[in-house]
C-alpha cells in the first residue's frame, strides 16, 4: 500500500499551489470582505486547466482524475475555501453531465465548463426542503408542446447569478416519489429563470449564493439531464461531491496549523520564553497536525477508489471527519493565537468561519452521518419525513 502521490499528482500540488499561494492568498481577505465572486481567480483557474481536471480529453479536459481534482481543490481551499467550493460545483456540474448526459448534452456544454469559459451550478435546495428533499422537493416541470414548463424556487445555490449552465432537479413524475426527480438543464438568460436574493452568510462569503425563481420557464426535451436523477446523483455526491468538501476541509485545516506554527514560533511570553517551548502548545500541534493528515488520508482513499466500489461509506466518511476536523482544528488555532486570533488581523477567524460553513455544504453534516451509518447497518439510505426507520432484521 502506498501513501504517497505519484509523480503526476505531485506536480499538480505544486502547480496548484504555487498558483494559489500567489493569486489568491493575497486577496483572499478582500474576497471575504467584499462577499462578491471572484471573477478574477476563476478565470486565473481556468487559465491553468483547473475546471477540467474531472473532464477527459475529447470534450476539452485532462481527465478523467478525480484524485488529482481533491489534491486541487485543498490546495485552493488553503489560500481560500470560497474559491474552492466555485470550483468545486462548476467540476461536479461537469461530471454530472459526463456522467449521465447524452452525446448532444456533453459536445454542447462540456467543452466550455472544462475550460472555465462558463461555469456551472447545480439547484437541488429549496425554501420548504430539508434534509429529505427527495420527498419534499416542490419544482415542478411539466411536458407540454415539445419543451418542460419549470416552476419553482431554489435557494442557497452555489455560483447562483454568476453560473451560465444550472442543473435543476424538478419533478416530472410525482406518483413515481423521488423516482420522479429529473434533472434539467437550464442555461443563464432562458426567459422566465430569474434570481432573487443574495445571501449574506458568516463564511464562505465570496461562494456567491443566491435563490433561482423558475415561473413558467421553458426548457426544451433535448436539455433532459436523466429521467429519474436521485440515484446518479447520489452516487456522484458520494464519490465526487463530499470527499471535494473534505479536501477543502482539508486546505482550510492545513492552512490553520501552519498560521498557527508560525504564531507560536514567534511570539515571546513570560522570561523570553516562546510559547512553542510549552507542553500544552506542543500537544496542541501534535493534535491539529494529526487530525489534518488523517483527513488528507481519508479523502486520498474516497479518490482513489473506483467507482464501482462496491461499498460507498468512504466516500461519505471523507465527507464527514474532514469537516470535523476543520471545525477543531481551527479552534484550537484561535485558542494558540488568543485574542490576536479572533481579530481580522489574521486569517484564522475567517479559517473558523469557512470550516464551519463546510459543514453545510452539499449536505448538513448529520445527513451525512445518518446516510453513513444507515449504509453500513445495511438499511436503505432514503426514510420519508415522519416514517419510522426499519428496524435491523425486519422487526
Amino acid at each position: 500500500m502506498n501513501f504517497e502521490l505519484s509523480e503526476q499528482h505531485q506536480m499538480l500540488r505544486k502547480t496548484v499551489r504555487e498558483f494559489a499561494e500567489k493569486e489568491i492568498a493575497p486577496i483572499a481577505q478582500e474576497i471575504d470582505k467584499s462577499g462578491e465572486f471572484p471573477w478574477d481567480c476563476v478565470k486565473k483557474m481556468a487559465e491553468l486547466g483547473s475546471f477540467g481536471i474531472l473532464v477527459p480529453p475529447p470534450f476539452g479536459g485532462t481527465g478523467p482524475d478525480k484524485l488529482g481534482f481533491l489534491v486541487a481543490v485543498e490546495e485552493v481551499s488553503a489560500a481560500s475555501a470560497s474559491v474552492a467550493v466555485s470550483l468545486l460545483f462548476s467540476s461536479v456540474a461537469s461530471f454530472l453531465i459526463l456522467a449521465v448526459g447524452t452525446d448532444e448534452q456533453k459536445a454542447k456544454y462540456l467543452p466550455a465548463l472544462a475550460k472555465g469559459e462558463r461555469l456551472g451550478a447545480v439547484a437541488i435546495a429549496e425554501p420548504s426542503g430539508g434534509t429529505n428533499w427527495p420527498f419534499t422537493l416542490q419544482t415542478t416541470a411539466r411536458l407540454n408542446n415539445g419543451s418542460y414548463v419549470l416552476n419553482g424556487t431554489k435557494c442557497f445555490i452555489s455560483n447562483g447569478g454568476e453560473a451560465d449552465i444550472y442543473l435543476v432537479l424538478a419533478r416530472t413524475a410525482p406518483e413515481k416519489g423521488p423516482m420522479g426527480i429529473s434533472g434539467l438543464i437550464v442555461e443563464k438568460g432562458t426567459p422566465g429563470f430569474s434570481f432573487g436574493k443574495k445571501e449574506e452568510k458568516l463564511g464562505l462569503r465570496g461562494d456567491v449564493t443566491r435563490e433561482l425563481i423558475f415561473e413558467d420557464c421553458r426548457v426544451p426535451v433535448a436539455n433532459l439531464l436523466s429521467e429519474s436523477i436521485l440515484m446518479p446523483l447520489s452516487g456522484i455526491m458520494v464519490t465526487i461531491g463530499l470527499p471535494a468538501i473534505g479536501a477543502a476541509a482539508v486546505g482550510v485545516a492545513r492552512a490553520a496549523l501552519e498560521a498557527a506554527t508560525e504564531y507560536v514560533k514567534q511570539r515571546a511570553v513570560a522570561f523570553g520564553q516562546m510559547l512553542a517551548n510549552f507542553d500544552g502548545v506542543q500537544c496542541a500541534i501534535a493534535d491539529m497536525a494529526t487530525m489534518v493528515e488523517a483527513s488528507r488520508l481519508l479523502v486520498y482513499r474516497a479518490g482513489s477508489m473506483p467507482a464501482d466500489a462496491p461499498d460507498p461509506t468512504p466516500g461519505m466518511m471523507a465527507g464527514i471527519f474532514p469537516c470535523e476536523a476543520a471545525l477543531e482544528v481551527t479552534s484550537k488555532a484561535l485558542q494558540l493565537l488568543g485574542t490576536y486570533g479572533y481579530t481580522q488581523d489574521f486569517p484564522l477567524e475567517r479559517y473558523f468561519r469557512d470550516a464551519r460553513g463546510l459543514t453545510l455544504v452539499v449536505q448538513p453534516m448529520e445527513v451525512r452521518k445518518l446516510t453513513a451509518g444507515r449504509l453500513k447497518l445495511g438499511l436503505p439510505p432514503l426514510v420519508p419525513p415522519g416514517g419510522a426507520p426499519p428496524r435491523p432484521g425486519g422487526a
